[in-house]
């Protein structure tokens, strides 16, 4: 029987506080405090929490608001032997419920906020400055935990609608922490600048990279972002600055006017990579480009994406090569395509499945959960880095083509920007499933993104419906939020005859069958074939048609309302 363990994560800093006392351990908007103080403070707090009858290996939710008592409430939980579920205060009411009684939660730290928990577990309510005031001697180690108890569960959206929560292992967080940090060489001068949600796993590297050597952990909350304070933090003399985000926050915090330092070392993570976005901040000293889903603790690849290539045809950026030992196998997708395939991660990393579900882990985890099946596709190049190819859950059948939603959401980012475009399969009652674009870009010439995308992609990916919305919606990990895109109502109807003369004059002048979600351009449509579709239209129905009705309706099923519109409104010429 494998004996209880310290945990892993704790002991990093408590070997730090130990070392450098005196030096900052970490800071926000109110203060700073030094590792002898924070330590102090998440003893005590580790001390309350057994006696309120917390015992090694529970779970207690931590729902902090972004400020330093924070990290302190997860360092108590880890000192206490227990394992910490992050709550976001910025969920509804019922995920925050649901994720306390999924992971059968022994009590929650409600820190810096007034946000409601469940009735039924009980509630440790906390601010920063009075939770900091602690003046406890800091232990020599840890409490155990059982093992292979988790230092944490993560709550990942699933699959069914319901969340299930990740167990990771505190060996494997602490392996892949001091893994990293060598890697991208973090030291004792160090300023890790924190932007992510603690329940997104990445927070946990934010958290205790810079503990681990030594360094400071900087707290920002949103609205220091908003204010452009971070700017002036990232611009302060001496110090070694890092900063983790998606590649969609960066390109708003780029949009908003940041600068970054030369000397900044940028970790970007949860998105697909754009070769476009890092030539924006190819002046700092390093850009990684991180991959790794939370099953398999935080990050499982990484590559180092300075200096870009010239010449280099693919838009995209390696994921890289694995990290921290963990093992990178391709399951093809088909006999011919070796490289190509789902990728299976191997190794330390690999977490304890998910919790409470035996059934879900049994799906996704193989080989008695040695392996994780992680869903998404990658390729391996020539040269034998990997690069993101998509999720198998975001490949979709249009009119009998397989379409990698990523690849057309991809495609879209070039032309107009990182976090201003999303797309999604839609299902309509006659024209059935559709490709659906969502721009955030009151500017966009809608006319001209269909033309210049379907240059680059086949007519099936061409989506049938571009929105401009007035932003495209993230989750709290700052990727986009797919299933919170809003579109507006289908109200447009058109009458059989005009579908029927419009559906014969697209077929004779595109070559192409008359789908409802036939687009005018992906189809190779012009000005003089729509001159030619507006002038039969205007003989079959003795009306006067624009080709600028064309244009402005290039999807079939559109155009045919639009016209519908005309004969409805119009008399009879001479």
């Amino acid at each position: 029987m494998t004996p209880d363990e310290p945990d892993r994560l704790a002991a990093m800093f408590l070997k730090s506080a130990h070392d450098a006392p005196d030096r900052v351990a970490i800071r926000d908007s109110g203060g700073s405090w030094t590792y002898a103080e924070t330590a102090a403070a998440a003893v005590d707090l580790a001390d309350r929490l057994a006696g309120a009858g917390v015992a090694p290996g529970e779970r207690v939710g931590v729902m902090a608001a972004r400020r330093a008592g924070g990290p302190v409430a997860i360092l108590a939980v880890l000192l206490s032997g227990a394992a910490y579920v992050p709550i976001d205060p910025g969920w509804p009411p019922a995920r925050r419920a649901a994720v306390l009684q999924g992971a059968q939660a022994r009590m929650v730290l409600a820190v810096d906020t007034g946000h409601d928990t469940p009735e039924g577990v009980p509630r440790m309510d906390l601010t920063t400055s009075e939770l900091l005031q602690a003046r406890s001697a800091p232990p020599s180690s840890p409490r155990p935990r059982p093992h292979p108890g988790a230092a944490y569960v993560i709550f990942t959206s699933g699959s069914t609608g319901a969340p299930k929560g990740v167990e990771i292992r505190s060996a494997a967080a602490a392996g892949l922490v001091e893994s990293v940090a060598s890697l991208i060489g973090m030291g004792p001068d160090s300023v890790f600048v924190a932007l992510s949600s603690f329940a997104f796993d990445v927070s946990v590297f934010e958290i205790f990279a810079p503990w681990s050597v030594g360094g400071e952990l900087v707290v920002v909350a949103e609205l220091q972002i908003l204010a452009n304070r971070l700017g002036a933090l990232l611009e302060a003399p001496g110090l070694q600055v890092f900063l983790q985000t998606t590649p969609t926050v960066l390109e708003h915090l780029l949009q908003a006017g940041l600068e970054l330092p030369t000397g900044t070392v940028l970790l970007l993570a949860g998105e697909r990579l754009r070769r476009s976005l890092v030539a924006q901040v190819a002046h700092v000293e390093q850009v990684w480009n991180l991959y790794g889903p939370t099953e398999a603790t935080i990050y499982t690849t990484a590559h180092a994406c300075l200096p870009l290539t010239p010449g280099d045809p693919e838009p995209d950026l390696p994921i890289g090569s694995p990290v921290n030992g963990a093992v990178a196998e391709i399951r093809p997708l088909s006999d011919t395509a070796e490289e190509v395939g789902e990728l299976l991660i191997g190794g330390p990393g690999v977490a304890l499945g998910y919790f409470g579900r035996p059934d879900l882990t049994a799906e996704s985890f193989l080989d008695g959960g040695a392996r994780y099946a992680t869903g998404d596709v990658v390729r391996r190049r020539a040269d034998g880095l990997l690069v993101h190819a998509g999720r198998l859950d975001r490949q979709v059948k249009i009119r009998g083509n397989r379409v990698e939603l990523d690849e057309v959401e991809a495609a879209l980012v070039d032309l107009v920007g990182h976090g201003r475009v999303a797309v999604r399969m839609d299902t309509h009652r006659v024209v059935g499933p559709y490709l659906a674009a969502f721009v955030a870009d009151p500017h966009c010439d809608v006319v001209e993104l269909r033309r210049r995308l379907a240059a680059r992609v086949p007519a099936y990916m061409v989506p049938t419906r571009i929105y401009q919305v007035p932003e495209i919606p993230t989750t709290s990990s700052g990727k986009t939020d797919h299933s919170a895109l809003r579109a507006p109502e289908e109200t447009r109807v058109w009458d059989g005859a005009v579908f029927e003369t419009l559906s014969k004059l697209w077929e004779r002048h595109l070559g192409a069958p008359a789908a409802p979600d036939g687009n005018f351009y992906a189809l190779g449509g012009h000005p003089h074939t729509a001159l030619q579709i507006a002038t039969g239209l205007a003989q079959a129905h003795d009306i006067e048609v624009d080709v600028a009705v064309i244009e402005r309706n290039p999807v079939l099923s559109d155009l045919a309302a639009a016209v519908t519109e005309l004969v409805g409104m119009s008399t009879p010429r001479d």
